[in-house]
């Protein structure tokens, strides 16, 4: 069964994943103006299109090809500076450090067995005083029946941590929330936030 997302993102109009998160919004401050942004399975682009709006330099990738033809059709008709891939982190054409990686809602889709691979070149990608912004789901609440073939990497509470330990920590939030998608699709979800900084 293919993830609910999929069809949402045929409407070019509307975010299937509502409004950029507030960890993000509150970083941008801190940007500099010619700051390289990452945005790491990136959906229907909450967070690209976003930022991009905002003048930063974005690329951006995801697995869905529903997802990238989406946020290239909106960037195309709003003229954002967004450059896209159809990829997996580990097969993204890496070309330079950034200043800012988001990796909002991915990590719990990545095996387990790949996860310190990924993290570590995330880290790598990353300059010196550049930041993290993750958000992943936990293991406090079960994996919704229509998730469970996807989601094969729910971390346990603050494992994600364990990962970050010589950077600063600026934020980090474990939370549970309710949501409800256009296809009356509900889920609870139980949730680690974690804003991260590079120390040279």
């Amino acid at each position: 069964m293919k993830p609910f997302w999929e069809d949402e993102y045929l409407n070019k109009e509307k975010s299937t994943f509502g409004n950029p998160s507030k960890e993000v919004k509150e970083l941008v401050p801190y940007l500099k103006k010619d700051a390289k942004i990452l945005d790491v399975g990136c959906g229907d682009g909450r967070h690209a299109l976003y930022l991009a709006r905002l003048g930063f330099q974005v690329d951006a990738f995801d697995l869905s090809k529903n997802a990238i033809e989406k946020i290239d059709y909106l960037k195309q008709k709003n003229n954002l500076n967004i450059h896209t891939w159809v990829c997996d982190v580990l097969d993204y054409p890496f070309r330079y450090s950034y200043d800012l990686i988001i990796v909002h809602g991915v990590l719990q889709f990545i095996d387990k067995t790949k996860q310190p691979q990924v993290i570590e070149l995330l880290k790598k990608w990353t300059n010196v005083n550049g930041y993290h912004v993750i958000a992943l789901f936990t293991d406090e609440e079960p994996i919704p029946d229509d998730l469970k073939d996807v989601m094969v990497g729910v971390f346990k509470n603050e494992e994600i941590k364990d990962y970050y330990t010589n950077w600063k920590t600026l934020m980090f939030e474990n939370k549970k929330f309710h949501d409800e998608h256009e296809n009356g699709i509900k889920h609870l979800h139980a949730m680690n936030k974690l804003v991260v900084k590079k120390i040279g």
